[in-house]
Formats: C-alpha cells, sequence, structure tokens
C-alpha cells in the first residue's frame, strides 16, 4: 500500500491533469459566444440565534414562480432538519407542484447542522434498533430552545424576507424524526404539517419509561378538538424486519388514529414496502403529500368551473372553500405547462367558445397573478379585440409592449406587430 501522503500527492496530480485535458485557450471570440446565468432557485443565508447562542446557515428553495407571482402569492413553509435530503426534497417539490399534486413551497434546510441536537431525551423502552445500554436517547439540547428559535427568529425571519403562507411543515428523518413527533404531542401550533420518516422505532419511546409517543399522538389530538394538524409516519418494511416492534407501533398508531382522521386532521402512519432505512425517504415524502394534499382537491378539472354559471366565480368559490381548509389563501394556478388546468389554459377555451365576457374575466385574473408577464396582457388584448373592446385592447397591448422592454425582449417584434394590427381595426372602424 502507498504510504497516505505519496496517494494523496497522485490523486491531487491526477485531478490537475483531468481538469486540464482537452481544454483549448480560450478566446475573446469564444468569450464572446458563451452565456451563463445561474438556474436553481435556491439563496443562502445566516442567522444568529440568542436562542441557540450559534450562528445557523440556512438554504431557503424558491418556487420557480416565485418572482413571477403577484403579491397576493404566498406559500408553505417546509422545514427539513436533515440537510443530507435537501435537493431530492425540492426537486419532488417542485415536480409534485407542478402538477398539482401539492402546493408550491419554500423549503428550508440547514447545511451546517445545529451544535447541539435539540430533541426530548426520550426513553428508549428497550428498542431493539438502538444499543442496548441506552436508556435514553442520548440527544443534547434542550427542546424549548428550538421551539423559540423556530418561532421567534427562523419563522419571523422568513416571513420578513419572503410571501410565507400561514401553513408550515416540518420533516425528520430517523432519529431526527424525535423532533417534529415531539412537536406534534407538545406545541401542535407550531407546525401545522408533520413529517416523521424511519420513525417506527421512534415512535415506541416516551417522554416517560413505559410511555410512548403514539400516546402522546393520541392524548394531542384528544386535548385539541377541532385542531387542523397534518401527520405522517412511516418506516420501511426493511426495517420492521429487522426489528418487528417497528411495525407494531406503526400499526398501532394507524388503528388508533383511524378514528380522528377528518377535513381538518390528515393522519397516516404506514409501513413502507421494498424500501430501505434512508432509501425510504424520497417515496415517503411523496405519499405523505398525497396525505396531506389529495389530488382530488389540488387538481381539480377546470372544465367543471366552466360547465354552469360564471367560470371566475365558480373557481374562486372552490379555491376559497380549499384556503378556508388549510388555513391560508390557495390561489388557482395561473399557467402550466403540462396540464389544460390553469386560468390561461381556461381563459383560452372560453375564447375559443366565443365566451367573450367570461374570457376576460379569467384574462383579468391571469395579469393580477402574472404581473411581470407581457404574453398575459397580450392575450387579454386578443380577446378583448376579439369581443370588439378595440381601444381597451390597443390600451393593454400597449402596455404588454412596456413590460416586453423589461422582460421578454425576445417576443418585442410580436406584441408591437400585435399592437399595429389593433390600431389598424380602429382605424377601419372610424373610417
Amino acid at each position: 500500500m502507498l504510504p497516505k501522503n505519496t496517494l494523496s500527492s497522485i490523486i491531487f496530480l491526477l485531478c490537475i491533469f483531468q481538469s486540464t485535458l482537452g481544454q483549448t485557450p480560450k478566446t475573446k471570440d469564444t468569450n464572446a459566444r458563451i452565456k451563463s446565468a445561474p438556474l436553481a432557485y435556491i439563496q443562502q443565508h445566516t442567522i444568529t440565534s440568542k436562542f441557540l447562542e450559534q450562528k445557523v446557515d440556512i438554504d431557503v428553495y424558491l418556487p420557480e414562480t416565485y418572482n413571477k407571482d403577484c403579491t397576493l402569492h404566498t406559500y408553505p413553509l417546509i422545514v427539513l432538519l436533515e440537510n443530507e435530503f435537501f435537493y431530492q426534497i425540492t426537486g419532488v417539490v417542485k415536480h409534485l407542484s407542478s402538477v398539482s399534486s401539492m402546493p408550491e413551497a419554500i423549503v428550508v434546510g440547514f447545511p451546517n447542522g445545529f451544535e447541539k441536537f435539540y430533541a426530548p431525551k426520550v426513553y428508549t423502552n428497550d428498542s431493539n434498533f438502538w444499543p442496548k445500554s441506552w436508556k435514553q436517547m442520548p440527544f443534547d439540547g434542550v427542546p424549548d430552545k428550538f421551539v423559540d428559535f423556530f418561532t421567534e427568529e427562523l419563522f419571523t425571519y422568513m416571513v420578513e424576507q419572503y410571501r410565507t403562507a400561514d401553513y408550515r411543515m416540518i420533516i425528520g428523518t430517523s432519529p431526527t424524526s424525535t423532533f417534529p413527533l415531539h412537536a406534534f404531542s407538545r406545541t401542535p401550533n407550531l407546525f401545522q404539517a408533520h413529517v416523521a420518516i424511519a420513525a417506527g422505532d421512534i415512535l415506541g419511546m416516551g417522554y416517560n419509561p413505559g410511555e410512548t409517543f403514539i400516546d402522546a399522538i393520541v392524548e394531542s389530538i384528544n386535548n385539541n378538538p377541532g385542531h387542523r394538524a397534518h401527520l405522517y409516519v412511516t418506516s420501511a418494511d426493511d426495517d420492521a424486519d429487522y426489528d418487528t416492534t417497528i411495525g407494531k407501533n406503526l400499526q398501532e398508531l394507524e388503528r388508533q388514529m383511524s378514528a380522528f382522521t377528518s377535513e381538518n386532521l390528515k393522519l397516516k402512519a404506514e409501513i413502507f414496502p421494498n424500501e430501505s432505512h434512508y432509501g425510504v425517504v424520497i417515496p415517503a415524502f411523496i405519499s405523505a403529500m398525497e396525505t396531506f394534499f389529495p389530488k382530488n382537491k389540488w387538481n381539480p378539472d377546470f372544465r367543471d368551473f366552466e360547465k354552469q354559471g360564471n367560470t371566475l366565480d365558480n373557481i374562486e368559490n372552490y379555491f376559497l372553500e380549499l384556503s378556508t381548509e388549510y388555513g391560508y389563501k390557495v390561489l388557482p394556478k395561473a399557467e402550466r405547462w403540462n396540464s389544460g388546468n390553469s386560468l390561461q389554459a381556461c381563459a383560452n377555451r372560453l375564447l375559443r367558445q366565443k365566451r367573450f365576457e367570461e374570457s376576460i374575466e379569467v384574462y383579468k385574473r391571469l395579469v393580477e397573478y402574472r404581473p411581470k408577464s407581457a404574453e398575459a396582457l397580450s392575450t387579454l388584448a386578443s380577446a378583448l379585440e376579439s369581443n370588439n373592446n378595440l381601444e381597451e385592447a390597443f390600451a393593454v397591448q400597449k402596455q404588454a409592449i412596456e413590460l416586453a422592454k423589461k422582460y421578454d425582449k425576445e417576443h418585442l417584434k410580436y406584441y408591437t406587430e400585435h399592437m399595429e394590427e389593433i390600431a389598424s381595426k380602429i382605424g377601419e372602424v372610424k373610417e
């Protein structure tokens, strides 16, 4: 075996060789043909926490449409305790929200973790998943300080910096799932949704010897009637095979929670098939989102809104009910590349059906939700033009051109030609 310093030198030289292999000298012409721009919607911040007595680095993922939306749009906040899964979870959030299987959301992770592990030192109750010598889990942080950090520092900061909704979710995995279970049991208003993954063993632990989180969860539900809360707990079947009490814990929690499930309480515990301890993270998160945000509610068929009555009224009434159920203002999708279930697609259909007044109403709402979109204004102008509202169409198209100069120069020629067409029609009418 090579000495360690020799091996390191060889690896270093190989890295230099590979990084230079195939490179050609850069020229001014080459640089002129290359453009680069960041694609990720992630920002990094540092909070100096007086409660945790440390600096806390946070990664913040923003929805792709965040800077396109109007200020009416707010976004649920997802707090991820295991930063190892930050990019995986944000990728799933992006996909599920794009197909209306969950709301668009802001995700926060902690890339450098915390100096202490903030969770209650629960009793293991002779868990077979951890060393038998551990009578309590060796957590060294006071959970109340973590609660203060969230309420007084993180949440306050996020509201000041971003349009966060009054709907917060926390996700923990394996040992870090202790805190979401604790939060559900002891501070039920801290988060509205709790996800505990690879947590079947933690379920069997409790604040006192012989007590379990199952007892604490059921007690919390009983003590907070009418409380809006979402809870999802799972472990992989691989873990349940290793320790049979894990499966029993999940089955018992599911049995007891089944009596409480309602519109306000969306609860699920399950053993996840064909998965490993950490391999379960992504499929479990998807299952949790399906539990909290049922597709039949979050992905309505917009064609149903167009069948009877006023289309925009039907849309607004539907999303008002959804907002009431979830406790924050939920707005319909402005646009969707993969579906006809959006304001844009709905307005287009109404226009093709010559339902001009309804189409104009929906287009105007689209413009409100996309204040930087020249395209939205131009489609509204087209609807007004079709309804012979030519003067208004001209004014709207003129606004579209001004927006295009700022945000959509690539299509400026098209918007200008469209305005000229409208002007020509106005001229014909005046003649």
